[in-house]
């Protein structure tokens, strides 16, 4: 049983460490995009998995990102790996609601719909660094307190799991033989203190830094005007209202 446990926290820290990763060794079209520009259509589309319970529209949804982000020369398979965890959690999260209340579609559809934002978000994600994604939020007016919660968010998430996931391999490299069910509590605990202790020393380092270098994103890089993108966009929420 512990060693379960201790796999799942292993491929959890991955996918979570993985999950804020930008892709670039492919430069495509959307990585050239004015980061505004994306920033918006992200939130277009993120409205139309959210509100509407039409696998019809749910499906129009998913198949136009995905065909968004091959067009454009993004991974489909990088793009749904990155996505798939929060929908598999998600099922299993409505499905005993929907057995009790005998409504299995929701149990289909509720993912979907979560599917469908975490892929939009994704795409935004593997197109985007997040000086840039700070910096189309203020462009777009956005409240200060807004971008500056996800920039320290950002940066602590990926630092905390990053840290998690190097004493998990440490620990497994040192092990020999299997541990005892106390001896994986007793190791756990140093485990967790030692990440604690960690966490601590690298959130100071990260404050000092940001302190040195600034907190404001500023750009003079020049972006594609992006309207390939807002007329796919405007053509697929024109169909979705159709449908």
């Amino acid at each position: 049983m512990h060693l379960l446990i201790e796999k799942t926290l292993k491929h959890a820290a991955e996918y979570f460490q993985n999950f804020f990763i930008h892709e670039y060794t492919r430069k495509s079209y959307l990585h050239n995009v004015h980061p505004a520009v994306k920033l918006a259509g992200t939130a277009v589309l993120i409205l139309l998995s959210i509100t509407t319970f039409d696998p019809k529209k749910l499906m129009l949804t998913i198949v136009a990102i995905m065909l968004l982000a091959f067009n454009t020369g993004l991974g489909l398979k990088e793009l749904v790996k990155r996505s798939y965890l929060f929908t598999v959690f998600s099922f299993i999260i409505v499905l005993p609601v929907s057995i009790s209340e005998r409504d299995l579609h929701y149990a289909v559809i509720f993912p979907l719909r979560v599917f469908s934002a975490i892929l939009a978000i994704q795409m935004l994600i593997m197109t985007t660094k997040l000086n840039e994604i700070v910096y189309a939020m203020k462009r777009l007016k956005l409240p200060d307190v807004l971008s500056d919660t996800i920039w320290l968010t950002y940066r602590y998430t990926t630092v905390m799991f990053r840290d998690l996931l190097n004493i998990m391999l440490a620990r497994e490299a040192r092990r020999l033989t299997k541990s005892n069910h106390s001896e994986v509590l007793k190791k756990g605990g140093e485990m967790l203190g030692l990440y604690f202790l960690r966490s601590f020393e690298k959130a100071e380092k990260i404050e000092m830094a940001m302190r040195v270098r600034g907190k404001h994103a500023s750009f003079s890089k020049r972006y594609d005007p992006g309207y390939f993108y807002i007329a796919y966009l405007a053509g697929v929420s024109a169909w979705w209202l159709m449908l």
